[in-house]
């Protein structure tokens, strides 16, 4: 009976032994790819940077208005180009000219287009003030 306790006691001794050194063996496993993924990310890092700076270089102002006055052809902005939101005209009603046409033939049933209504801030979509 005794022999049979120490047999159990060096099995268990033998396997916490065992299990304390798959335990050791995946940590270092473990520690290896975590070292691994920080010297990843410290070269997309890095990659990061030089992006940065290669758009800050590309991106400066004098270099695209060089770029622009050798590649584009522009012209400078006259003052007669830059318009008042008053002085453009109102839009006009939607009128169905196709359909108009064909009432004049004598082709066509009459639609409810107005024919010379103008176009009016306070007019409804009827056509009506």
């Amino acid at each position: 009976m005794i022999k049979l306790l120490h047999v159990i006691a060096i099995g268990a001794l033998v396997s916490s032994a065992l299990y304390a050194y798959s335990i050791k063996y995946e940590t270092t496993l473990e520690a290896e790819q975590l070292q691994k993924l920080k010297a990843k990310a410290q070269r997309e890092r890095d990659a990061i940077a030089v992006l940065k700076a290669e758009w800050q270089f590309l991106n400066r102002p004098d270099r695209l208005q060089a770029l622009a006055d050798r590649h584009l052809d522009l012209q400078p902005l006259v003052i007669n180009q830059v318009v008042r939101l008053s002085d453009i005209p109102n839009r006009g009603p939607k009128v169905d000219s196709i359909g108009r046409k064909l009432e004049d033939l004598g082709l066509g049933l009459p639609t409810e287009t107005p024919r010379n209504v103008k176009s009016n801030s306070s007019t409804t979509p009827g056509g009506r003030p």
